[in-house]
């Protein structure tokens, strides 16, 4: 339990940095003179550095059968990176900077999630579990997106910047107090599984249709995120309303992760998926057609929240829970990476569009790709089907 709350204030520290700096650094990067192409190419330049960089650091935590000193690496990678990123002088450099915060990010995410996963295996209730301790962060970056906006219109960008070093930092600090789980021997690597059943064995690798789902719908949200903040802003709102407006996404998020997490340990995790790409759909649909009347743009955020907790806390999940302790670290880099090419393919077409089309084109696009997720996370619980069906024949035979 000490772990579990350790790891819980943890991420809740990281999402606080997060959600103090995600929705303003668009922004930042135009005020250093970059062109939103120049933008998209800077964030995909993140994307690509941080999938490169989750396999790996899931690879290394496995060999060594190691977590914690990984997560150190990257949380204090990632205090020296905002540190740096709040005094750069120009847009290239930050560019370079930001591909140092895809390696630091991508050595927090992957062992975090295999740490999780290691504490969860053997227990009920997994869905649950992952939806509060996600479900937390997420609270933790409405807080950060409420506070970030003002406190960037007080001062400015650069100083929300050298906070979330602060932030950081702290999170390192209490790093230092984790206790690991012991890597269990091959021979005796049993967990118990959630229903629908999957195979569990030590080996057993992530769906490729969890996978794909888990990228189309990351390229989604990366796309319209990258420049939802520069969308809302062409409408005139200001930096406030645009980081408060994100804050009741992120506020919404808590509740629907714990709902998700217990709705998913019922009905099991691929209905939950899908949800969460189906929502993401309409979401961006609203985007395209209403997001210059706030009240209605207030609701539209509210689904956001919905669609996020539902698809984040549920594939989380799904990971954690796929598997045994000698390839959880492999899984949740392949599905940090899957991630990652989802962000990247999104990043790299959000500004690009932008500057070719227009923010409407954009969110059609997205809308597309949120749809293309349903229906892959449809057909893997089409396939779960068919394997526990399998797996009850030969039971019965």
């Amino acid at each position: 339990m000490p772990n579990l709350l350790l790891l819980t204030g943890i991420i809740g520290l990281v999402y606080l940095s997060i959600g103090l700096s995600s929705p303003l650094i668009t922004l930042y990067l135009k005020d250093l003179g970059a062109s939103y192409w120049q933008i998209s190419l800077i964030l995909t330049s993140f994307s690509a550095t941080a999938l490169l960089s989750n396999y790996a650091w899931g690879w290394v935590s496995d060999r060594f059968g190691r977590r914690k000193p990984i997560l150190l690496v990257g949380l204090l990678g990632l205090a020296g990176v905002y540190w740096q990123m709040g005094r750069v002088p120009d847009a290239n450099t930050a560019w370079a900077i930001r591909v140092l915060e895809g390696v630091a990010s991508a050595a927090y995410l992957t062992p975090s999630l295999a740490l999780m996963g290691d504490l969860l295996a053997g227990t009920g209730q997994r869905g649950r579990r992952m939806g509060y301790y996600r479900g937390s962060a997420s609270m933790m970056f409405a807080v950060g997106a409420f506070f970030g906006g003002a406190l960037a219109d007080r001062t400015s960008i650069a100083v929300v910047l050298s906070v979330c070093a602060g932030v950081y930092l702290l999170a390192a600090f209490f790093t230092l107090f984790v206790r690991e789980i012991a890597p269990a021997k091959k021979a005796v690597v049993i967990e118990t599984p959630q229903i629908p059943p999957p195979p569990t064995t030590p080996e057993r690798q992530l769906p490729l249709l969890f996978l794909l789902g888990a990228m189309l719908w990351t390229a989604a949200h990366g796309a319209g995120a990258s420049m939802w903040p520069n969308y809302m802003a062409s409408f005139d709102y200001t930096k406030t309303e645009i980081t408060r407006l994100w804050s009741l996404a992120a506020l919404v998020e808590f509740p629907s992760m714990a709902v998700a997490g217990m709705a998913s340990d019922i009905f099991g995790r691929a209905p939950l998926l899908f949800a969460g790409g189906a929502f993401a759909a309409i979401v961006h649909i609203g985007y395209v057609t209403l997001a210059a009347l706030l009240p209605a743009l207030l609701v539209i955020q509210v689904f956001r929240g919905f669609a996020f907790g539902s698809f984040t806390t549920t594939g989380m999940t799904f990971v954690a829970e796929w598997g045994g302790q000698q390839r959880r670290g492999r899984n949740s880099g392949v599905y940090n990476a899957a991630n990652g090419a989802g962000g990247l393919i999104g990043t790299f077409l959000g500004g690009t569009i932008v500057q070719l089309l227009g923010f409407g084109s954009l969110y059609t696009i997205c809308a597309i790709f949120a749809g293309g997720s349903a229906i892959a996370f449809l057909f893997l619980r089409r396939q779960q089907r068919k394997e526990s069906e399998a797996t009850l024949a030969k039971v019965v035979a």
